[in-house]
């Protein structure tokens, strides 16, 4: 379980970097695209296979299509002005909030009928999303497509330009301690909740719901 879970979190680091500059270089909408059909095939392939190690290599398909927090991000700045940006940043988050709360909710009732039942939901709605971006998502990057350079391909390297900014590796610091507090939790809230309770699937959905509830109203109207 471990495994898995830092498999998906390490591709993303890995990748989300990747994604940006493609995104710079060949637009918002095919990289989002991509990554939407990638994470289709993804859930799918695990949602039918008994092989482990299919697992582990879902686990690092789905952290690289799943990298695309930037790209969203950026989309949302092409398509936003200045006094509306910092709202839409807000709704964005309160929408992470509300998978928070849906997804448990969704994979423990689903995961009490069957162990494959929640991948084939989040393939089926991975597949809805790339159905509804292939028609109603435009391309949002109408200014100069800029060149890939290849420390693009090297994560570390981000946070190079960070160093003699002292307030945006402040911002950095404290993004990487909320998701720390918030992300160690509730990793580990499901082993915890299983062997000290015995909590079934759906009982863990639920309880990590409430968290999701309370992170979605935080991102909702404290920003």
């Amino acid at each position: 379980y471990g495994v898995l879970l830092a498999l998906y979190a390490l591709m993303q680091f890995l990748c989300a970097p990747v994604l940006g500059a493609l995104s710079d270089r060949f637009g918002r909408r095919p990289v989002l695209l991509a990554s939407l059909l990638g994470a289709t095939i993804d859930y799918a392939i695990m949602a039918t296979t008994p092989v482990l190690w299919i697992l582990y290599a879902g686990r690092i398909v789905a952290g690289i299509t799943g990298a695309t927090g930037a790209v969203a991000g950026a989309y949302i700045a092409d398509i936003t002005d200045g006094e509306d940006r910092a709202r839409h940043f807000g709704l964005m988050s309160a929408c992470f909030g509300v998978g928070m709360v849906a997804g448990p909710v969704a994979g423990g009732l689903l995961g009490a009928i069957s162990l494959h039942a929640p991948f084939l939901a989040a393939a089926v709605l991975n597949g809805l999303n790339l159905l509804l971006g292939c028609f109603l998502m435009q391309e949002s990057h109408k200014g100069e497509r800029r060149p890939m350079p290849l420390r693009a391909f090297n994560p570390v390297s981000s946070f190079r330009w960070a160093r003699g900014m002292t307030i945006v590796a402040a911002l950095m610091t404290v993004f990487f301690i909320m998701q720390l507090v918030g992300q160690v939790p509730a990793a580990l809230w499901v082993i915890f909740g299983e062997d000290r309770f015995r909590w079934s699937a759906t009982i863990i959905g639920l309880s990590l719901a409430v968290f999701g509830i309370l992170h979605a109203l935080a991102q909702a109207f404290v920003t």
